[in-house]
């Protein structure tokens, strides 16, 4: 077993080695480009710096300037992701890009070859350098590839043919028996390696979920404090249980991907696949901490919006709560009003937070969100008209005063107790226990009777029966039966004194008018039946008809 482990141990290490050396390598050849341009740029500086400006004609300028053009705009040739040299000029009808496709393709064909790579040849013709092998010709240049390097002809010939002598050799002794068997061997002792750290990663994570276990057994806290609650066993082990899941998942998708990217590079098939694999996640990786770095202020200055935000809701909250139980009160402020008012100004604080949040973000600058943000907010506000109308309407309701829960009301032709108020609807329970739902704009619009708050200012509420008689009784006589009728009935005021009036008479019948008063709001059907029937009782039994 010891020898086991320890075997384990130098796996892992060489594990390590190899994809830091991977990385090494791969960043260094990313980076190559951004130091030769740095480079460039600080002597162009240099070369800059002259005591006195020299004559110069124009001309001149221009030919050196469209040289720089078409030096930029050449064609690269370009073999195991290495540039080797660039084509400017057509030779015949055969444009420098097409020159530059046969190109490679034929040095591709000479690196898979057998044949030496010290068998290359300069030849030379009247208007083209070439390089050749023994059998063919596998590269040329003209006269103004030439001029576009600043050398002559044989110079970019002999310059190419010593790149490519070394890198076709390199890319040989790359590709022998001996060297893939080797990459094959360090790619074998890799994936052991490999699963020696995934089991050892499996088993760390499984110690870290005993762990958690044992912490979620310790039992849950009876506390009622909601922070003590939050820092329960259960909620504990939950959060730690999740962290560990997600950093399991994380550490091994980076292992495998450590892995391929290690691997690839050992072979000269893949090591372009193996340097795009990895600056696909370092170039990512380093723009996104670089705007990550630029948000820190920003970040900043939200985490301060959200604090005061929140502080300003629980003052807020406190201070209209304490007006409802009646500890704090404002002149003219109902303590009805508290609640409705706290929401309003919860939600005007929550909107100017996400006002300011967005103005906090670089998406504040950038004209398609601000676009997306109007289009949204339009559609927003045009699909929730009713709703704002709701709204608005209950807020009236609610400070004017015009019911409360639990009040007896008449709304229009429905007649009940108010059970429920929201932003949006009421709702009424009637004498049949039906609930009916009443938006807010229908319930503004229509005439309410508050019943309870009648009694409650006035200490009654009137009801009025109307009556008809064929014979015309004089009001006096008929007054005492009426009332005495009246105020048998139960409910019935005796102070306010019950009224009987005359009123107009239709079709040869004389009409007749009881005005009585009452405290039972909640009963008003009945006792309006019961009434009507005392009275028609007592004119009967006084052959008043």
């Amino acid at each position: 077993m010891k020898t086991f482990s320890s075997l384990s141990i130098i796996l892992i290490l060489l594990f390590f080695t190899g994809i830091c050396r991977a990385v090494e390598d791969t960043t260094a050849q990313i980076t190559d480009t951004t130091v030769t341009a740095e480079s460039g740029s600080a002597e162009d500086s240099l070369t800059a710096i002259r005591p006195e400006p020299l004559p110069i004609d124009d001309i001149e300028v221009i030919n050196a300037f469209s040289d720089s053009l078409s030096q930029e705009s050449g064609f690269p040739v370009i073999l195991n992701n290495n540039e080797i040299f660039r084509l400017y000029g057509t030779i015949e009808d055969i444009g420098p890009e097409e020159r530059a496709g046969k190109t490679t393709k034929l040095l591709s064909d000479f690196f898979r070859s057998s044949e030496p790579a010290d068998s290359l040849r300069i030849v030379e013709g009247k208007r083209l350098t070439a390089i050749s092998t023994s059998r063919n010709i596998i590269a040329a240049f003209s006269d103004e590839d030439a001029e576009a390097e600043d050398m002559s002809r044989q110079e970019l010939a002999y310059t190419v043919l010593s790149k490519i002598s070394t890198q076709a050799q390199q890319f040989r002794d790359d590709t022998s028996g001996t060297n893939v068997l080797f990459s094959i061997l360090k790619s074998l002792l890799f994936l052991v390696a490999l699963g020696i750290v995934w089991h050892y990663l499996n088993k760390l994570f499984s110690l870290i979920d005993v762990w958690i276990q044992k912490i979620r057994l310790r039992g849950n806290s009876n506390s009622e404090n909601k922070l003590i609650q939050l820092l329960s066993p259960d909620h504990l082990a939950s959060g730690f249980g999740g962290l560990s899941r997600v950093t399991e998942l994380f550490l091994k998708i980076l292992l495998i991907y450590a892995f391929l990217t290690t691997v690839l590079s050992f072979f000269p098939w893949t090591a372009d696949l193996s340097t795009n694999l990895l600056a696909f996640v370092l170039e990512p990786a380093k723009k996104i901490s670089g705007e990550f770095v630029a948000l820190i202020p920003n970040i900043i200055s939200i985490v301060v919006l959200i604090a005061i935000t929140r502080y300003l809701a629980k003052f807020s909250d406190l201070v209209f709560r304490n007006i409802e139980k009646g500890e704090l009160k404002l002149g003219g402020f109902e303590a009805e009003w508290a609640e409705p008012t706290r929401k309003i100004v919860k939600i005007i604080l929550y909107l100017l937070l996400v006002f300011l949040l967005f103005a906090s973000l670089p998406l504040a600058n950038n004209r398609t969100a601000l676009a997306l943000a109007i289009i949204l907010g339009l559609t927003l506000s045009l699909s929730a008209v009713p709703a704002v109308q709701n709204i608005i309407s209950g807020i009236m309701l609610n400070y004017t005063g015009s019911f409360r829960i639990g009040d007896r009301v008449k709304l229009g032709d429905i007649t009940g107790d108010i059970i429920y108020k929201s932003p949006l609807v009421i709702r009424i329970k009637n004498r049949l226990n039906e609930i009916i739902i009443i938006p807010n704009t229908t319930a503004f619009r229509s005439k309410i009777i508050n019943y309870t708050e009648s009694v409650q200012k006035n200490g009654h509420v009137s009801l009025e029966l109307p009556f008809q008689l064929k014979q015309n009784i004089n009001t006096e006589a008929l007054r005492e039966p009426v009332i005495e009728a009246a105020l048998s009935t139960d409910g019935i005021l005796l102070d306010p004194k019950p009224v009987l009036l005359r009123t107009e008479s239709k079709n040869e019948l004389f009409g007749y008018s009881l005005k009585v008063n009452t405290k039972e709001y909640r009963n008003l059907e009945p006792l309006y039946s019961r009434l009507g029937q005392n009275v028609q009782n007592k004119l009967r039994e006084n052959n008043y008809t």
